[in-house]
């Protein structure tokens, strides 16, 4: 302590009631809305916030209604695999994107929560989409899980962003986004094969 300060309990912990007394002037100049309205009791408080509070509840994927005239009767499986290839420097069309241009794109719903579950055969890769904000590491004998959720229609070019051999800079990833009713009947036609 600097000479002739006074040391007082008081200063060095004080209570709630010298606490008010000293922060009351601030309260008071800061919030000035705070200071009129008279404080309400802790109870009464927390009730109103738990009367306000949603109910939460636990749903699982298949509490979600499906409408039947999307399905026709045919179960659509939870997983889907296949393989894409990129477009040759030949075979590209007017309006493709060089390299970034694959000749099976996957196609995903909006407005659905997607998980994807990531691992790789050979090497170590990396599935990116940053249009999505996705990037996960394929790691042979390991699987990643990343999530999205896709809010527009549009589609989305990604590629292998890590350094995994010769081929690296030819594995793009392109995810086509359409509507939940577009993809339904798309993955009617894909699954049934």
């Amino acid at each position: 302590l600097a000479q002739g300060a006074v040391s007082s309990p008081e200063l060095l912990h004080p209570t709630p009631r010298h606490l008010a007394a000293m922060l009351g002037p601030l309260k008071s100049l800061f919030w000035p809305a705070a200071a009129d309205k008279p404080a309400a009791p802790a109870a009464a408080s927390l009730a109103e916030a738990g009367a306000r509070r949603p109910k939460v509840q636990n749903v699982r994927a298949e509490d979600y209604p499906t409408p039947e005239k999307y399905l026709e009767g045919a179960e659509i499986p939870t997983f889907y695999q296949f393989q894409s290839n990129m477009v040759s420097d030949e075979d590209l069309k007017p309006g493709m994107v060089r390299v970034l241009e694959v000749d099976k794109r996957l196609t995903l719903p909006t407005r659905t929560h997607i998980r994807f579950l990531v691992t790789a055969q050979d090497v170590l890769h990396s599935f990116s989409v940053p249009s999505l904000g996705m990037k996960c590491d394929a790691t042979p004998g390991r699987i990643n899980r990343v999530t999205t959720f896709i809010q527009r229609e549009g589609v989305f070019y990604g590629q292998c962003s890590e350094l995994c051999g010769t081929l690296h800079g030819f594995m793009p990833i392109v995810v086509e986004a359409v509507s939940p009713e577009t993809y339904a009947a798309h993955a009617r036609k894909w699954y049934k094969e």
